[in-house]
């Protein structure tokens, strides 16, 4: 069963792919098109980091006696034991430390795993269209005026804020 349902996925997806992905002309021009998934990723991107904090804060709030001041600086240790010491952390603070930690690390991963599977599958071209806009952002102030319009488009979709 969930083979047939991961054989069907497969399929879709890749019809999906054919039918999503831009063709990069053989200048390699980036399309408005290519431009627009390339925005729509970053502020996913964007979305999922402004959610770490969240969650973040929302831990600082809900753990007796910690104020974002404290962690702050609990988070300014690095975790070293010498600068927790010198700070005087409780063993709570150095577990709360640790979670929130935790919780940052994994979050992050899974941020540079959407960000590599959005990259190589909706911008397309196996990554290659993304490593091009990304480097000619830096140096073509036209595209960087045409990329800019584009997200204050996509910042209205972001209603939790």
């Amino acid at each position: 069963m969930r083979t047939k349902f991961n054989n069907k996925l497969g399929g879709l997806l890749v019809i999906g792919l054919l039918f999503s992905s831009s063709i990069i002309a053989q200048d390699n021009e980036i399309t408005s098109k290519d431009l627009r998934k390339y925005a729509l990723l970053n502020e996913v991107i964007t979305l999922m980091k402004k959610d770490i904090s969240v969650e973040v804060n929302g831990m600082i709030k809900s753990q007796d006696g910690m104020t974002g001041q404290r962690y702050k600086e609990l988070a300014g240790t690095k975790g070293d034991e010498a600068k927790l010491a010198e700070i005087e952390a409780k063993d709570y603070e150095i577990k709360f430390l640790e979670l929130v930690t935790d919780l940052k690390n994994k979050r992050t991963d899974a941020i540079k795993m959407v960000n590599q599977e959005l990259a190589t599958k909706m911008v397309g071209n196996r990554g290659k269209t993304y490593k091009s806009i990304k480097a000619e952002l830096k140096s073509n102030a036209e595209l960087k005026a045409q990329y800019d319009e584009i997200v204050a488009s996509l910042q209205g979709l972001d209603s939790s804020d």
